[in-house]
């Protein structure tokens, strides 16, 4: 009874301190501010990508929007920060933002880098290119918010 009180003691102790380093991890702009147009694609399956027709390794097709582009940063840049986001490099001014955003439980960071495209002075459309950090799968979760937020954008 006491080795396994000890062993899951040590597993406890094991993944407090995971958790720990997770949410502890430099988000270097450096590193993660990427243009989501021509940034390459993991070789894991835990990304989504969404950009105008020609986009290469794009998973969905970007809407166009009856907006400047600096309206369109300003609109998704107040969803991604009601979300709960952080910027790591860029801003709507540059009109190229990338936010992180982390899960609940462990604090594992998913990026999101955005480019705000103008068509014409009162049309423009996005790039976007969100990825986790960690782990091989995740789970849909990129896909999920991304459209999500773009279903937002929309209404």
């Amino acid at each position: 009874m006491r080795i396994v009180l000890i062993i899951v003691g040590l597993l406890v102790t094991v993944i407090a301190v995971a958790a720990i380093m997770i949410r502890r991890l430099d988000h270097d702009a450096a590193v993660w501010h990427v243009d989501p147009l021509v940034a390459a694609k993991p070789s894991t399956p835990n990304s989504y990508r969404v950009g105008p027709d020609g986009t290469t390794e794009a998973d969905a097709m970007a809407a166009t929007f009856a907006l400047s582009a600096a309206d369109l940063a300003v609109n998704f840049d107040a969803i991604a920060r009601g979300a709960g986001t952080a910027v790591v490099g860029g801003s709507v001014a540059e009109g190229h933002v990338t936010y992180v955003q982390t899960s609940g439980l462990f604090g594992f960071p998913d990026y999101v880098s955005v480019k705000f495209i103008e068509i014409d002075a009162a049309n423009s459309t996005l790039a976007i290119f969100s990825r986790s950090r960690l782990g091989k799968s995740d789970l849909g979760v990129n896909k999920k918010r991304v459209e999500a937020w773009l279903g937002q954008l929309r209404s």
